[in-house]
C-alpha cells in the first residue's frame, strides 16, 4: 500500500511541475537555512564546554571603582585564593601580549599575537591535549614555551621542535618543551604559545622587571591578567562572591581598597553572556541566538505556508480522484495516510536537497561569522537526529492540514467535480498575510541594520581618521606602563621620525600611547575639588606636541602642548569637554589653570579640546586627561597623501628594519582599524540580509503559486468579463487588488512588531540612528514592487488570453 502511495505521489509531482518546483525550492531553502542556523547555534552554545572540568571552571570579573566592568583583574588575587577560600581547588593567572618571534640564527621574525603567560596550575584546570612533550613539566621551568601545532608547522615545518629554541623580542631564547593541539574554535581563549607567568618579567629590562614585580605583587586595583578559578566539586560560587570583601581586607593594603568588586563568572557563560571590557576574543550574546532562531523558524514557517497553500489549492484538481477512492472503499484515515505519505516523500526529497545546499552554503556562513565549521564535523549524529525530527515535524505541519482538508470533500460532490470547500480561502489568505508580515518585518530590519551601520561609519569622531597609518613601536604589552625612557631607543625613534617626515607624501607624524578610537588606559586621578578618597579613575592618553594638529582636533580653550613652553612635559595637562563637566569646572575657559594630579604627577590644565571618541562607539564618551609622557609612547601615527601610499610603506619598512631589527615592522590604516571594531555588527547585518533575501524569495514563490491558482480558478470568469467588455487594465486591477489588500494587511502587522524588535536591537549601541517613517515607506515600496512583479506575468497572461479558449466548453 505504501508503495502505491509513493507511486501516486511521484505521478503528482511530475503532473504539477510548477507547483512542485515552487514547493521544492521553498522547502529546500527553509530546511537548508534551518540547518545552517542550527549548526551556528550549536557552535555558539558549546563554547568552552570541551574542558573536562568546565562545570567547575570560572573566571574572575572585575568592577573597577569608576564602574567599568572588566574581564582582567589584579595579579595578586590568584596566588592566595586557595589559602582563603575553602571552595577553591586551583587558581591561575593568564596574561596575554604580542611578541616578535624568530628562530635561532634566523633574520626573519614574526609579530605573534595570543602569546599567553600562565601559572602552572592552569594545566590542572584546562583540558590541553599534548602532541609531544611532557605535560608534567609544562609552565614550570623559566625560559620554556609550549606551542600549538600551527606554530610548530610555521617555525619548524616537519622537524621535531622539542628542544629547539625560539627567540622572543630579538634576544631572549625560549626552549620548546611541548607541542599541543590547537584549541578548538569554540574557545574564548585561544593561544599560539603558553609561557610560564614569571617569564613575562624576563622580557623586560632589569629595572622595569623589578618595578613590575614590586607593583604587581601588591596592586589590587590594576586590571592586568585573567584570573581563572577551579572550584572543588559541589562548591558554591556564591560563597566565594560573598566573601570577596573579607578576602580583600585581609590581603590588600588600605590604599588599594577603593570599592572594587570581584565576582566569579562560569567559563561557559563568557562567550554569550559577557559584556565585559578587555575580553581576549570577541563575544556574542543570547540576543543574537534568539534572533537567529527566530529568523530560522519564521523562514521555515513561510516555506510550510507555501506548501499548505499550494497543496490545498492543488487539491481542487484531485476532487474526482478522491471521490473515486471513497466510492471504492477508502476510509478517511487511509486517505489521510496517503496524503501524509505524499507529503513525507515531498519533504524527504527537499530534505535531501537541503543537505546539498547546506554543504555549499556552509563556507558562506563561515565567511560571515568568522567561524571554521567543517561539514564533516557539524553533520554529526546529533544534527542528523535533529534533522530527522525536523523532517517529521515539517511533514506533519505542512502535510497535516492539506491531508485533512482534502478528505472533507463529499463523495457525490467530488464525483460531480464540484469544488466545495471555498470557505478555506480565508485560511489561505490568512496564511499569505502572515507570510508577507514575516517578509516585511525582515526587510524592515535589514534596511535599519544597513542604516545603523552607515550611521556609525559616518558619525563625526572628533578627529581625522582617513589617510593615517599607525605603526606600533613595541609589541602590544600592557606592562609597557612600567617602562622608563631608554635614551638609546629614544634616539633611534627620533631618527626614524625625522626620516619619515622627510619622505615625499608624508604630511606629518605624531607619537602617542595609542591611536584615538582604539581605547585608553584608566589611571588614578585627583582633579581640583576632589580628594584621593573619591577614587577617580580617568581615561589617560600620552601624546606628543604634534598629536592634536596631526589628528585635526579642535581646541576649545587654552592651547595645545608646545615644546617651546618648556614645562608641558612636567606639569601640563589637556582635558576634553566631558572632563570639564565631570570635574564640575563649568566652562572650558574656567578649567584653564586648574590643578590635577595623575598618580603623583601634579600639574595644571593648559587646554581643553572638543570631545572625541577615544574608545568604541558602543561606550559613551568619558572624561579624558592627556599629557606629554614619552615613557608611554607606543604608537607612531603618520599622516600621508593618498597618491604615495605604497611607496611610503615600502620606505617605512626599510628604515624600520635598519633601526629596529629586533621588532617586526607592522602598520595599520586607522580607518580600517576603526571599522574592524564593528565587524561583528557588519557580519550580523550581512547574515540578516541574506536570511531576508531567502525569506522574500520563498514568499514570492508562494505568492506566484497562489496567483497561478487564482488565475486558473477565475479562468472562465475572466473570459466572461472580457466578452462583456472588460479591458486588460480592468482585469489586471481585479487580480492586483486581491493581493494588494493582503500585502497592506501583512505590512500593517509587521510595523509594530519590527518597531519593537529594532528598538531592542538598537539598545546595543550607545549612539544609534532613529527609526523613521522613511524606512517603512521604502520597505513597503520594495515589497510592493517585488510582489507585483511576481504576479505580473500570470496576471498579464490571463488578461491577454483569448476568451474563446475559456468559454468554448460552455
Amino acid at each position: 500500500m505504501l508503495r502505491n502511495f509513493f507511486t501516486t505521489a511521484l505521478r503528482n509531482i511530475r503532473k504539477h511541475t510548477t507547483y512542485s518546483i515552487i514547493n521544492f525550492i521553498g522547502l529546500t531553502c527553509g530546511m537548508a537555512l534551518s540547518l545552517l542556523i542550527i549548526s551556528y547555534i550549536r557552535s555558539e552554545l558549546s563554547f568552552d564546554s570541551f574542558h573536562a572540568k568546565a562545570d567547575r571552571l570560572y573566571r574572575l570579573s572585575y568592577t573597577a571603582p569608576n564602574g567599568l566592568k572588566l574581564a582582567s583583574s589584579p595579579p595578586p588575587i590568584a596566588p592566595v585564593m586557595k589559602d582563603f577560600f575553602p571552595e577553591v581547588e586551583e587558581a591561575a593567572r593568564v596574561y596575554g601580549r604580542n611578541v616578535s618571534i624568530s628562530r635561532e640564527n634566523s633574520k626573519e621574525s614574526f609579530e605573534e599575537s595570543n602569546i599567553y603567560f600562565a601559572d602552572s596550575a592552569l594545566m590542572q584546570m584546562f583540558t590541553i591535549d599534548f602532541v609531544k612533550g611532557n605535560p608534567a613539566k609544562a609552565l614550570t621551568e623559566p625560559y620554556t614555551v609550549l606551542i600549538n601545532e600551527a606554530m610548530a608547522t610555521k617555525y619548524f615545518g616537519d622537524t621535531d621542535p622539542i628542544g629547539e629554541s625560539l627567540i622572543f623580542g630579538g634576544k631572549h631564547p625560549f626552549k620548546v618543551i611541548g607541542v599541543v593541539k590547537d584549541f578548538p574554535e569554540n574557545s574564548h581563549l585561544r593561544f599560539n604559545m603558553l609561557v610560564p607567568y614569571e617569564s613575562m618579567f624576563h622580557l623586560e629590562s632589569d629595572a622595569v622587571a623589578q618595578a613590575m614585580r614590586d607593583n604587581l605583587s601588591i596592586n589590587f586595583i590594576i586590571s592586568h591578567s585573567y584570573t581563572y578559578v577551579l572550584l572543588k566539586p559541589g562548591a558554591d560560587p556564591l560563597n566565594v562572591n560573598r566573601n570577596m570583601e573579607a578576602f580583600l581586607k585581609k590581603y590588600a593594603k588600605p590604599n588599594f581598597l577603593v570599592g572594587q568588586i570581584f565576582e566569579l563568572m562560569p567559563i561557559t557563560d563568557i562567550h554569550l553572556r559577557s559584556t565585559l571590557l578587555a575580553e581576549p576574543s570577541s563575544t556574542s550574546s543570547m540576543t543574537t541566538i534568539y534572533i537567529f532562531s527566530g529568523v530560522g523558524i519564521l523562514t521555515l514557517i513561510i516555506a510550510c505556508i507555501n506548501y499548505i497553500n499550494l497543496s490545498t489549492a492543488q487539491s481542487f484538481t484531485r476532487i474526482k480522484e478522491i471521490g473515486i477512492r471513497k466510492v471504492l472503499g477508502s476510509m478517511k484515515h487511509q486517505l489521510i495516510i496517503q496524503f501524509l505519505a505524499e507529503s513525507f516523500l515531498f519533504c524527504f526529497i527537499a530534505f535531501a536537497l537541503s543537505f546539498a545546499a547546506f554543504y555549499f552554503a556552509l563556507p558562506l556562513l563561515n565567511q560571515f561569522t568568522g567561524k571554521q565549521l567543517a561539514f564533516n564535523q557539524v553533520a554529526d549524529r546529533p544534527l542528523l537526529l535533529i534533522s530527522l525530527g525536523l523532517l517529521m515535524m515539517i511533514t506533519l505541519l505542512a502535510g497535516g492540514y492539506p491531508a485533512y482538508f482534502i478528505t472533507q470533500f463529499e463523495s457525490i460532490n467530488a464525483l460531480k467535480g464540484e469544488k466545495t470547500g471555498y470557505g478555506n480561502q480565508l485560511l489561505r489568505r490568512t496564511l499569505v498575510v502572515f507570510q508577507l508580515a514575516i517578509a516585511c518585518t525582515l526587510l524592515i530590519g535589514s534596511i535599519m541594520i544597513v542604516k545603523q551601520l552607515r550611521y556609525l561609519s559616518n558619525l563625526p569622531l572628533g578627529f581625522q581618521r582617513e589617510h593615517i597609518i599607525t605603526v606600533p613601536l613595541f609589541s602590544q604589552n600592557l606592562n609597557g606602563i612600567f617602562a622608563d625612557t631608554d635614551s638609546t631607543l629614544a634616539g633611534k625613534l627620533q631618527t626614524f621620525c625625522d626620516a619619515v617626515e622627510a619622505q615625499t607624501g608624508v604630511k606629518g607624524t605624531s607619537l602617542s600611547s595609542n591611536a584615538p578610537g582604539l581605547g585608553a588606559i584608566y589611571r588614578g586621578t585627583i582633579p581640583e575639588g576632589f580628594t584621593q578618597q573619591d577614587n577617580l579613575f580617568i581615561a589617560n592618553m600620552a601624546i606628543d606636541y604634534t598629536f592634536i594638529d596631526t589628528y585635526g582636533m579642535k581646541v576649545l580653550a587654552g592651547r595645545p602642548f608646545k615644546r617651546e613652553q618648556g614645562t608641558d612635559e612636567e606639569t601640563g595637562f589637556i582635558i576634553n569637554e566631558t572632563a570639564v563637566k565631570e570635574f564640575h569646572w563649568n566652562t572650558p575657559e574656567n578649567a584653564l589653570g586648574k590643578t590635577l594630579i595623575r598618580e603623583g604627577k601634579k600639574g595644571k590644565i593648559v587646554g581643553v579640546i572638543e570631545d572625541f571618541y577615544f574608545s568604541s562607539l558602543t561606550t559613551p564618551i568619558a572624561a579624558m586627561v592627556m599629557e606629554v609622557n614619552p615613557d608611554q609612547f607606543n604608537t607612531l601615527s603618520i599622516k600621508f597623501e593618498n597618491a604615495h601610499v605604497q611607496s611610503t610603506i615600502d620606505n617605512l619598512r626599510t628604515q624600520w628594519n635598519a633601526l629596529f631589527p629586533e621588532k617586526t615592522f607592522e602598520f595599520n590604516f586607522l580607518d580600517q582599524q576603526l571599522d574592524q571594531q564593528y565587524q561583528d555588527f557588519q557580519n550580523f547585518g550581512k547574515i540578516i540580509q541574506s536570511f531576508t533575501l531567502i525569506a522574500v524569495l520563498i514568499s514570492c514563490l508562494g505568492v506566484y503559486g497562489l496567483v497561478l491558482f487564482v488565475v486558473q480558478r477565475k479562468f472562465k470568469e475572466i473570459g466572461v468579463r472580457k466578452v462583456l467588455g472588460a479591458s486588460v487594465l480592468g482585469i489586471l486591477k481585479l487580480i492586483y487588488a486581491d493581493f494588494t489588500w493582503l500585502l497592506l494587511l501583512g505590512f500593517a502587522i509587521s510595523v509594530p512588531i519590527s518597531y519593537y524588535l529594532l528598538n531592542q536591537w538598537l539598545t546595543n549601541f550607545t549612539y544609534h540612528t532613529g527609526i523613521d517613517v522613511i524606512t517603512y515607506i521604502i520597505s513597503f515600496i520594495l515589497v510592493l514592487i517585488i510582489v507585483m512583479t511576481t504576479i505580473s506575468y500570470q496576471a498579464l497572461k490571463a488578461s491577454l488570453a483569448n476568451p474563446v479558449h475559456s468559454l468554448r466548453m460552455e
